[in-house]
């Protein structure tokens, strides 16, 4: 297999090179950051990809270099890591088909299953025959949410009651297997790019840079 690691501290970098070598078969390129890794992926072609992506869920900020990143490998089988404790779970939690979110304390476990099991990661089957574990009307709660629109608005916005709109945010907090809030927002930072673009409706405003980002990436 071929592998793509994007890890930004030279130390965890090296210890995943050095496990998944210990396949013969696999190939591995270890890069620092993004812009790195977009110059490999073409001729590299990865099947499966590791990245830390606690920095990009510690700010709310459009980045178009992750955006740009996502879209290039939407059919490659990716393992999104954090640096918390959370999500809650001993298994990768699927957010699509290809995308995967865990702790980063179940690295080294999935790791040495990738190792010894290499064949069953080669596939794209999940347990789930859609493409996003979320429902249309749970991504737009989601991005509603994560604006701080009150419930209220929510509701009168997609004709539901608040009630519904309150089930909905209990239901997207036990998809991604966190706690609270204030833990899904930090997820949220990250995998928002996989839903883009959201409704208009749902966004904050945006600043002058931000939106002469967003006019650029779509032309």
């Amino acid at each position: 297999m071929k592998f793509l690691v994007i890890e930004c501290c030279g130390f965890t970098r090296l210890g995943i090179y050095s496990f998944l070598l210990e396949n013969e078969g696999n190939q591995i390129i270890a890069c620092e950051n993004i812009s790195l890794a977009m110059q490999e992926i073409k001729s590299f072609q990865p099947n499966i990809i590791f990245i830390n992506a606690t920095s990009y869920c510690q700010h709310s900020e459009f980045s178009s270099e992750l955006k740009e990143f996502i879209e290039c490998v939407c059919n490659v089988k990716m393992y999104c890591y954090l640096d918390v404790q959370y999500p809650v779970t001993d298994i990768p939690t699927s957010i699509t088909r290809n995308v995967y979110i865990l702790n980063k304390k179940l690295v080294t476990r999935l790791l040495k299953d990738m190792v010894l099991h290499s064949e069953l990661y080669m596939t794209n089957e999940t347990s789930y025959s859609n493409s996003s574990i979320f429902s249309d009307q749970e991504i737009l709660v989601m991005n509603y949410w994560m604006s701080e629109m009150p419930n209220y608005r929510i509701a009168r916005i997609l004709k539901i009651s608040g009630r519904t709109v309150y089930v909905h945010k209990r239901h997207l907090t036990q998809k991604v297997k966190v706690r609270n809030r204030l833990e899904f927002c930090f997820v949220y930072n990250f995998i928002k790019y996989l839903f883009w673009p959201i409704d208009q409706r749902s966004r904050p405003p945006l600043s002058r840079q931000e939106k002469e980002e967003i006019l650029t990436l779509h032309r």
